[in-house]
Protein backbone atom coordinates (compact mmCIF):
# COMPACT_ATOMS: atom_id res chain seq x y z
CA UNK A 1 0.00 0.00 0.00
CA UNK A 2 1.48 3.34 -1.05
CA UNK A 3 -0.22 5.34 1.69
CA UNK A 4 -2.15 3.91 4.63
CA UNK A 5 -4.18 7.11 5.08
CA UNK A 6 -5.20 7.56 1.42
CA UNK A 7 -5.98 4.34 -0.41
CA UNK A 8 -5.08 4.01 -4.10
CA UNK A 9 -3.25 7.32 -4.21
CA UNK A 10 -1.87 6.49 -7.65
CA UNK A 11 -5.43 6.27 -9.01
CA UNK A 12 -6.30 9.57 -7.35
CA UNK A 13 -3.33 11.19 -9.10
CA UNK A 14 -3.96 9.55 -12.47
CA UNK A 15 -4.35 12.93 -14.23
CA UNK A 16 -1.08 14.15 -12.76
CA UNK A 17 1.08 11.07 -13.25
CA UNK A 18 2.43 10.51 -16.75
CA UNK A 19 2.67 6.95 -18.14
CA UNK A 20 6.34 6.84 -17.30
CA UNK A 21 5.94 8.11 -13.72
CA UNK A 22 4.99 6.28 -10.55
CA UNK A 23 4.75 6.95 -6.84
CA UNK A 24 7.82 5.72 -5.00
CA UNK A 25 7.19 6.93 -1.44
CA UNK A 26 4.75 9.03 0.59
CA UNK A 27 5.31 10.87 3.87
CA UNK A 28 2.02 11.63 5.64
CA UNK A 29 1.27 13.77 8.69
CA UNK A 30 -1.66 15.67 10.16
CA UNK A 31 -1.79 19.18 8.74
CA UNK A 32 -3.94 20.87 11.36
CA UNK A 33 -4.49 20.24 15.04
CA UNK A 34 -7.84 18.83 16.20
CA UNK A 35 -10.27 21.68 16.84
CA UNK A 36 -8.91 23.85 14.03
CA UNK A 37 -10.94 22.06 11.33
CA UNK A 38 -14.24 20.63 12.48
CA UNK A 39 -15.67 19.64 9.10
CA UNK A 40 -12.69 17.66 7.83
CA UNK A 41 -9.41 15.93 8.64
CA UNK A 42 -6.47 17.48 6.80
CA UNK A 43 -3.27 15.59 5.95
CA UNK A 44 0.04 16.85 4.60
CA UNK A 45 1.43 14.57 1.89
CA UNK A 46 4.97 14.70 0.49
CA UNK A 47 4.83 12.35 -2.50
CA UNK A 48 8.05 11.15 -4.10
CA UNK A 49 7.45 10.47 -7.79
CA UNK A 50 9.96 8.54 -9.89
CA UNK A 51 10.47 8.81 -13.62
CA UNK A 52 11.00 5.20 -14.69
CA UNK A 53 12.81 6.19 -17.87
CA UNK A 54 15.69 8.06 -16.24
CA UNK A 55 15.21 7.33 -12.50
CA UNK A 56 14.84 11.05 -11.76
CA UNK A 57 12.70 11.92 -8.76
CA UNK A 58 10.46 14.84 -7.88
CA UNK A 59 8.43 15.59 -4.77
CA UNK A 60 4.79 16.61 -5.06
CA UNK A 61 3.62 18.52 -2.01
CA UNK A 62 -0.09 18.10 -1.42
CA UNK A 63 -2.86 18.48 1.12
CA UNK A 64 -5.53 15.79 1.43
CA UNK A 65 -8.94 16.78 2.75
CA UNK A 66 -10.88 13.81 4.13
CA UNK A 67 -14.15 13.43 6.01
CA UNK A 68 -14.30 13.84 9.81
CA UNK A 69 -13.42 10.78 11.85
CA UNK A 70 -16.29 11.35 14.29
CA UNK A 71 -19.67 10.05 12.97
CA UNK A 72 -21.53 12.90 14.67
CA UNK A 73 -19.37 15.49 12.93
CA UNK A 74 -20.07 13.77 9.62
CA UNK A 75 -23.76 14.20 10.32
CA UNK A 76 -23.46 17.79 11.59
CA UNK A 77 -21.46 18.88 8.56
CA UNK A 78 -23.70 17.05 6.08
CA UNK A 79 -20.76 15.47 4.29
CA UNK A 80 -22.87 13.98 1.50
CA UNK A 81 -23.73 17.51 0.42
CA UNK A 82 -20.75 19.60 1.50
CA UNK A 83 -18.08 17.29 0.08
CA UNK A 84 -19.98 16.74 -3.16
CA UNK A 85 -20.35 20.48 -3.62
CA UNK A 86 -16.75 21.34 -2.74
CA UNK A 87 -15.59 18.78 -5.27
CA UNK A 88 -17.91 20.39 -7.83
CA UNK A 89 -16.38 23.77 -7.04
CA UNK A 90 -12.95 22.57 -8.17
CA UNK A 91 -14.15 20.18 -10.85
CA UNK A 92 -16.88 22.29 -12.50
CA UNK A 93 -17.17 25.86 -11.22
CA UNK A 94 -13.52 26.95 -11.39
CA UNK A 95 -13.06 25.53 -14.93
CA UNK A 96 -16.29 27.29 -15.96
CA UNK A 97 -14.98 30.62 -14.63
CA UNK A 98 -11.60 30.17 -16.31
CA UNK A 99 -13.20 29.21 -19.64
CA UNK A 100 -15.38 32.33 -19.44
CA UNK A 101 -12.33 34.51 -18.86
CA UNK A 102 -10.33 32.86 -21.64
CA UNK A 103 -13.19 33.35 -24.12
CA UNK A 104 -13.01 37.08 -23.42
CA UNK A 105 -9.19 37.08 -23.62
CA UNK A 106 -8.88 38.31 -20.05
CA UNK A 107 -5.09 38.50 -19.51
CA UNK A 108 -5.17 37.82 -15.76
CA UNK A 109 -7.45 34.93 -14.86
CA UNK A 110 -8.77 34.33 -11.34
CA UNK A 111 -5.94 32.95 -9.22
CA UNK A 112 -7.05 32.98 -5.60
CA UNK A 113 -7.64 29.23 -5.15
CA UNK A 114 -5.27 26.29 -4.65
CA UNK A 115 -4.66 23.97 -7.60
CA UNK A 116 -6.68 20.77 -7.48
CA UNK A 117 -4.64 17.58 -8.00
CA UNK A 118 -7.32 14.93 -7.64
CA UNK A 119 -10.86 14.24 -6.49
CA UNK A 120 -12.57 11.06 -5.35
CA UNK A 121 -15.91 10.36 -3.65
CA UNK A 122 -15.27 6.66 -2.96
CA UNK A 123 -13.55 3.59 -4.39
CA UNK A 124 -16.63 2.28 -6.18
CA UNK A 125 -17.48 2.78 -9.83
CA UNK A 126 -20.66 4.64 -10.76
CA UNK A 127 -21.35 5.78 -7.20
CA UNK A 128 -21.79 9.33 -5.89
CA UNK A 129 -21.81 8.37 -2.22
CA UNK A 130 -19.26 10.15 -0.04
CA UNK A 131 -17.59 7.58 2.22
CA UNK A 132 -14.41 7.19 4.27
CA UNK A 133 -12.35 7.01 1.05
CA UNK A 134 -13.52 10.41 -0.17
CA UNK A 135 -10.55 12.73 -0.81
CA UNK A 136 -10.00 16.20 -2.15
CA UNK A 137 -6.31 16.53 -3.02
CA UNK A 138 -4.97 20.07 -3.37
CA UNK A 139 -1.56 21.67 -3.73
CA UNK A 140 0.16 22.46 -0.45
CA UNK A 141 0.17 26.25 -0.49
CA UNK A 142 2.68 26.39 2.36
CA UNK A 143 5.41 25.22 -0.04
CA UNK A 144 4.85 28.40 -2.08
CA UNK A 145 5.12 30.55 1.03
CA UNK A 146 1.44 30.89 1.98
CA UNK A 147 0.48 30.77 5.62
CA UNK A 148 -2.51 31.18 7.93
CA UNK A 149 -2.39 34.14 10.26
CA UNK A 150 -3.30 33.69 13.94
CA UNK A 151 -7.10 33.57 14.14
CA UNK A 152 -7.01 35.12 17.61
CA UNK A 153 -5.21 38.18 16.24
CA UNK A 154 -6.97 38.77 12.91
CA UNK A 155 -5.86 40.71 9.83
CA UNK A 156 -4.18 44.10 9.83
CA UNK A 157 -5.39 46.81 7.45
CA UNK A 158 -3.23 45.91 4.44
CA UNK A 159 -3.92 42.19 4.67
CA UNK A 160 -7.64 42.90 5.10
CA UNK A 161 -7.58 44.92 1.86
CA UNK A 162 -5.74 42.13 0.05
CA UNK A 163 -8.38 39.56 1.03
CA UNK A 164 -11.21 41.97 0.12
CA UNK A 165 -9.59 42.64 -3.25
CA UNK A 166 -9.61 38.94 -4.14
CA UNK A 167 -13.10 38.54 -2.72
CA UNK A 168 -14.30 41.41 -4.92
CA UNK A 169 -12.65 39.80 -7.95
CA UNK A 170 -14.29 36.45 -7.19
CA UNK A 171 -17.70 38.08 -6.79
CA UNK A 172 -17.18 40.40 -9.77
CA UNK A 173 -16.21 37.66 -12.20
CA UNK A 174 -19.06 35.37 -11.15
CA UNK A 175 -21.54 38.26 -11.35
CA UNK A 176 -20.24 38.97 -14.87
CA UNK A 177 -20.67 35.30 -15.76
CA UNK A 178 -24.26 35.38 -14.48
CA UNK A 179 -25.08 38.58 -16.37
CA UNK A 180 -23.30 37.71 -19.63
CA UNK A 181 -23.95 33.96 -19.78
CA UNK A 182 -26.94 33.25 -17.53
CA UNK A 183 -27.53 29.80 -19.07
CA UNK A 184 -23.96 28.73 -18.21
CA UNK A 185 -24.29 30.11 -14.68
CA UNK A 186 -27.61 28.31 -14.18
CA UNK A 187 -26.13 25.02 -15.41
CA UNK A 188 -22.62 24.99 -13.95
CA UNK A 189 -22.74 27.17 -10.83
CA UNK A 190 -26.12 27.67 -9.24
CA UNK A 191 -27.10 23.98 -8.80
CA UNK A 192 -24.18 23.45 -6.40
CA UNK A 193 -24.90 26.45 -4.17
CA UNK A 194 -26.22 25.45 -0.75
CA UNK A 195 -28.59 27.17 1.65
CA UNK A 196 -27.38 26.75 5.22
CA UNK A 197 -29.27 28.15 8.18
CA UNK A 198 -27.30 29.21 11.25
CA UNK A 199 -30.00 30.00 13.80
CA UNK A 200 -29.98 28.09 17.09
CA UNK A 201 -30.89 28.52 20.73
CA UNK A 202 -27.20 28.15 21.61
CA UNK A 203 -26.36 31.09 19.34
CA UNK A 204 -28.99 33.34 20.93
CA UNK A 205 -28.08 32.32 24.47
CA UNK A 206 -24.35 32.87 23.98
CA UNK A 207 -24.75 36.31 22.39
CA UNK A 208 -27.19 37.33 25.12
CA UNK A 209 -24.84 36.21 27.91
CA UNK A 210 -21.92 38.25 26.56
CA UNK A 211 -24.08 41.25 25.64
CA UNK A 212 -25.72 41.42 29.05
CA UNK A 213 -22.36 42.06 30.70
CA UNK A 214 -22.48 45.54 29.13
CA UNK A 215 -25.37 47.76 30.20
CA UNK A 216 -25.77 49.55 26.87
CA UNK A 217 -25.64 46.31 24.87
CA UNK A 218 -28.18 44.68 27.15
CA UNK A 219 -30.53 47.61 26.59
CA UNK A 220 -30.05 47.42 22.80
CA UNK A 221 -30.84 43.72 22.64
CA UNK A 222 -33.94 44.23 24.75
CA UNK A 223 -35.33 46.45 21.98
CA UNK A 224 -34.69 43.94 19.16
CA UNK A 225 -37.85 42.04 18.16
CA UNK A 226 -37.33 38.35 17.31
CA UNK A 227 -33.75 38.54 18.57
CA UNK A 228 -31.67 35.93 16.74
CA UNK A 229 -34.68 34.49 14.94
CA UNK A 230 -34.59 36.36 11.64
CA UNK A 231 -34.81 34.11 8.57
CA UNK A 232 -31.98 34.12 6.09
CA UNK A 233 -32.87 36.70 3.41
CA UNK A 234 -33.69 35.53 -0.07
CA UNK A 235 -31.15 36.30 -2.83
CA UNK A 236 -31.67 39.81 -4.14
CA UNK A 237 -31.12 40.54 -7.82
CA UNK A 238 -29.03 41.78 -9.48
CA UNK A 239 -26.48 41.40 -6.65
CA UNK A 240 -26.96 37.67 -6.06
CA UNK A 241 -24.09 35.41 -7.07
CA UNK A 242 -21.96 32.63 -5.61
CA UNK A 243 -20.65 33.56 -2.15
CA UNK A 244 -18.14 31.70 0.01
CA UNK A 245 -20.35 31.97 3.13
CA UNK A 246 -17.51 30.97 5.48
CA UNK A 247 -14.67 33.40 4.76
CA UNK A 248 -12.55 33.90 7.86
CA UNK A 249 -8.92 33.71 8.93
CA UNK A 250 -8.61 29.91 8.77
CA UNK A 251 -10.14 29.79 5.28
CA UNK A 252 -7.66 32.16 3.68
CA UNK A 253 -3.88 31.99 3.33
CA UNK A 254 -1.49 34.82 2.60
CA UNK A 255 2.01 35.17 1.23
CA UNK A 256 4.25 37.89 2.68
CA UNK A 257 7.35 39.59 1.33
CA UNK A 258 9.39 41.83 3.62
CA UNK A 259 6.46 41.80 6.03
CA UNK A 260 3.94 42.98 3.42
CA UNK A 261 1.10 40.80 2.09
CA UNK A 262 1.53 40.18 -1.64
CA UNK A 263 -0.83 37.28 -2.46
CA UNK A 264 -3.90 35.55 -1.08
CA UNK A 265 -5.69 32.24 -1.53
CA UNK A 266 -9.19 31.26 -0.43
CA UNK A 267 -9.90 27.69 0.68
CA UNK A 268 -12.66 25.50 2.15
CA UNK A 269 -15.57 25.86 -0.26
CA UNK A 270 -17.90 23.49 1.58
CA UNK A 271 -20.94 25.69 2.15
CA UNK A 272 -20.87 28.28 -0.64
CA UNK A 273 -24.29 29.61 -1.50
CA UNK A 274 -26.24 31.76 -3.93
CA UNK A 275 -26.71 35.07 -2.19
CA UNK A 276 -25.46 38.59 -1.66
CA UNK A 277 -21.76 39.47 -1.87
CA UNK A 278 -22.48 41.68 1.15
CA UNK A 279 -22.83 38.45 3.15
CA UNK A 280 -19.16 37.58 2.65
CA UNK A 281 -18.01 41.14 3.31
CA UNK A 282 -20.01 41.46 6.53
CA UNK A 283 -18.99 38.04 7.86
CA UNK A 284 -15.33 38.54 6.95
CA UNK A 285 -15.06 41.98 8.55
CA UNK A 286 -16.66 41.06 11.85
CA UNK A 287 -15.14 37.59 12.20
CA UNK A 288 -11.59 38.27 11.09
CA UNK A 289 -10.64 41.95 11.33
CA UNK A 290 -9.49 43.14 14.79
CA UNK A 291 -11.27 45.82 16.73
CA UNK A 292 -8.72 48.62 16.25
CA UNK A 293 -8.84 48.22 12.45
CA UNK A 294 -12.64 48.15 12.41
CA UNK A 295 -12.92 51.26 14.58
CA UNK A 296 -10.68 53.28 12.28
CA UNK A 297 -11.23 51.78 8.84
CA UNK A 298 -14.52 49.88 8.44
CA UNK A 299 -15.97 52.34 5.91
CA UNK A 300 -12.68 52.51 4.06
CA UNK A 301 -12.60 48.71 3.79
CA UNK A 302 -16.19 48.50 2.53
CA UNK A 303 -15.53 51.22 -0.05
CA UNK A 304 -12.28 49.51 -1.08
CA UNK A 305 -14.11 46.24 -1.69
CA UNK A 306 -16.93 47.95 -3.59
CA UNK A 307 -14.56 49.98 -5.76
CA UNK A 308 -12.72 46.85 -6.81
CA UNK A 309 -16.00 44.97 -7.44
CA UNK A 310 -17.17 47.70 -9.83
CA UNK A 311 -13.74 47.85 -11.49
CA UNK A 312 -13.83 44.12 -12.21
CA UNK A 313 -17.39 44.23 -13.57
CA UNK A 314 -16.48 47.07 -15.94
CA UNK A 315 -13.74 44.89 -17.44
CA UNK A 316 -16.51 42.48 -18.45
CA UNK A 317 -18.66 45.28 -19.93
CA UNK A 318 -21.35 44.91 -17.26
CA UNK A 319 -23.80 47.70 -16.53
CA UNK A 320 -22.63 48.82 -13.08
CA UNK A 321 -25.37 51.39 -12.43
CA UNK A 322 -27.40 48.93 -10.30
CA UNK A 323 -24.25 48.18 -8.27
CA UNK A 324 -23.62 51.63 -6.79
CA UNK A 325 -22.07 52.08 -3.37
CA UNK A 326 -25.44 53.24 -2.06
CA UNK A 327 -27.08 50.08 -3.36
CA UNK A 328 -24.35 47.94 -1.82
CA UNK A 329 -24.77 49.64 1.55
CA UNK A 330 -28.47 48.80 1.36
CA UNK A 331 -27.47 45.20 0.68
CA UNK A 332 -25.38 45.21 3.86
CA UNK A 333 -28.33 46.57 5.82
CA UNK A 334 -30.64 43.94 4.30
CA UNK A 335 -28.46 40.88 4.96
CA UNK A 336 -27.17 42.06 8.34
CA UNK A 337 -30.46 41.33 10.05
CA UNK A 338 -29.51 37.66 9.74
CA UNK A 339 -25.76 37.78 9.20
CA UNK A 340 -25.10 39.76 12.39
CA UNK A 341 -25.94 36.72 14.50
CA UNK A 342 -24.06 34.31 12.25
CA UNK A 343 -20.87 36.42 12.29
CA UNK A 344 -20.94 37.20 16.00
CA UNK A 345 -21.73 33.64 17.07
CA UNK A 346 -18.99 32.28 14.85
CA UNK A 347 -16.51 34.82 16.20
CA UNK A 348 -17.26 33.79 19.77
CA UNK A 349 -17.41 30.02 19.28
CA UNK A 350 -14.68 29.45 16.67
CA UNK A 351 -12.45 32.45 15.95
CA UNK A 352 -11.80 33.33 19.59
CA UNK A 353 -11.99 29.79 20.93
CA UNK A 354 -8.93 28.55 22.82
CA UNK A 355 -6.24 26.72 20.87
CA UNK A 356 -7.48 23.25 20.04
CA UNK A 357 -11.03 24.56 19.69
CA UNK A 358 -14.18 23.38 21.43
CA UNK A 359 -15.50 19.84 21.49
CA UNK A 360 -18.70 20.57 19.59
CA UNK A 361 -19.66 16.88 19.57
CA UNK A 362 -20.69 17.33 23.22
CA UNK A 363 -22.90 20.38 22.46
CA UNK A 364 -21.58 22.70 25.18
CA UNK A 365 -23.98 25.11 26.84
CA UNK A 366 -23.70 28.87 26.37
CA UNK A 367 -22.61 29.19 30.01
CA UNK A 368 -19.76 26.71 29.41
CA UNK A 369 -18.62 28.50 26.25
CA UNK A 370 -18.71 31.96 27.79
CA UNK A 371 -16.10 30.85 30.35
CA UNK A 372 -13.59 30.72 27.49
CA UNK A 373 -14.55 34.08 25.96
CA UNK A 374 -11.67 36.50 26.52
CA UNK A 375 -12.05 40.11 27.60
CA UNK A 376 -10.76 41.12 24.15
CA UNK A 377 -13.51 39.10 22.47
CA UNK A 378 -16.12 40.61 24.75
CA UNK A 379 -14.93 44.12 23.94
CA UNK A 380 -15.24 43.46 20.22
CA UNK A 381 -18.68 41.90 20.75
CA UNK A 382 -19.93 44.99 22.59
CA UNK A 383 -18.52 47.26 19.88
CA UNK A 384 -20.17 45.17 17.16
CA UNK A 385 -23.57 45.37 18.86
CA UNK A 386 -23.36 49.13 19.38
CA UNK A 387 -21.92 49.92 15.95
CA UNK A 388 -24.34 47.71 14.04
CA UNK A 389 -27.26 49.15 15.97
CA UNK A 390 -26.10 52.70 15.22
CA UNK A 391 -25.81 51.87 11.51
CA UNK A 392 -29.20 50.12 11.50
CA UNK A 393 -27.47 46.82 10.75
CA UNK A 394 -29.14 45.44 13.85
CA UNK A 395 -32.86 46.15 14.23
Amino acid sequence: MICDKIKKLDDLLCNYLKPNKSIKHVDVSRLTAPGENYGSVMYKLDITIENRENSNEEILHAVAKTIPENPLLRLLFKIQTTYTNEMAFYQIIIPTILDFQKELNIPKTLDCFPRCLGIRKNLEKNSDVIDENAVLLLENLAISGFTNIDRNEGFDLETSKLVLRDLAEFHGVTLALKLNKPHVFEKNVKPYCLDFEHNSELMRDLIALVANEDQECAKILSTIPNFGRRPKPMPNEPFATIVHDDLWTNNTMQKFENGKPIANKMVDFQIYSYGSPATDVFFYLWSSVPLDVLKNHIDQLIEYYHGHLVKIMKIYACDVKPFSLEAFMEEIKRISQFEFYHALFFYLIAVQAPKGGLDITKTPTAAEIVKNVSSKAKEKTWYMIKECYKREWLR
